[in-house]
């Protein structure tokens, strides 16, 4: 635990909580880099199953830093997008499900942060936005996950208006899975994250990779992907196991 970033274990669930709620847990080059630090390592721990990022109150995340953005030099840019979407590709990219519980604002690269999660629970006092546009700036990095996560229409909506939209909206464009009162938003999240821990966890690391690895390919060979993946999940110990309990109910 740090001073930015609080991270704990709770039953099989890694908990990380943003914590610069005086800056409205923006990413600060530190947080970032302990953020990207914490997941690297819970993505090579057995003893974590699921993932789960929230903020400290007032917000979720307000995006960058902006107090640094704004001093930055083109060497230091540079490495400040790098970073970024080293975050963003290790979050897509990661085989054990990232739950997001959204307890207030999330915008531009808190937004961002959210566009990768796997599940997105939003406080329905919360909103989500990216209002980039409005700083002279393109939610550039975001935009691909954006797109894919929204469709064109509505990804282009959101970025060229730099509209933030209240939990209800947030579910209705698929930037969020659930609205949720603000005072369970962290009991459902925990329910969801000891769902998805108790999980056969080949089961569900597979089916993030396969996710992962179909969304590149044509239809042909998405497929074929797909029915090795059915074909060889059929013998594992897990899914032999799973059966045969199915069996005897």
């Amino acid at each position: 635990m740090s001073d930015i970033l609080h991270a704990s274990t709770r039953n099989s669930t890694l908990e990380v909580t943003l914590h610069r709620p005086q800056s409205r847990n923006a990413l600060s080059r530190a947080l970032l880099g302990e953020l990207t630090d914490v997941l690297h390592r819970a993505a090579d721990d057995p003893g974590v199953r699921c993932i789960l990022i929230t903020g400290a109150p007032p917000a979720f995340c307000a995006g960058l830093d902006l107090r640094e953005v704004a001093a930055t030099s083109a060497d230091q840019a540079e490495h400040d997008a790098s970073a970024l979407l080293t975050l963003f590709e290790l979050i897509d990219g990661l085989t054990k499900p990232v739950i997001a519980a959204v307890n207030g604002p999330a915008v531009a690269g808190g937004a961002g942060l959210i566009s990768v999660c796997d599940i997105v629970l939003c406080a329905k006092s919360a909103v989500i936005g990216y209002p980039e546009i409005k700083r002279g700036l393109v939610a550039a990095i975001v935009m691909t996950y954006l797109r894919r996560l929204v469709g064109e229409r509505r990804a282009k909506y959101l970025l060229l208006t730099g509209e933030n939209l209240d939990a209800t909206r947030s579910v209705e464009f698929g930037l969020a899975t659930e609205a949720v009162a603000d005072d369970r938003l962290m009991t459902r999240a925990r329910e969801v994250a000891d769902q998805l821990a108790g999980f056969p966890q080949e089961a569900v690391a597979n089916t993030k990779a396969l996710w992962a690895k179909i969304r590149a390919l044509g239809h042909a060979e998405a497929v074929a992907e797909a029915r090795a993946l059915n074909a060889s999940m059929r013998l594992t110990a897990e899914s032999r196991s799973g059966v045969a309990a199915f069996l005897k109910q």
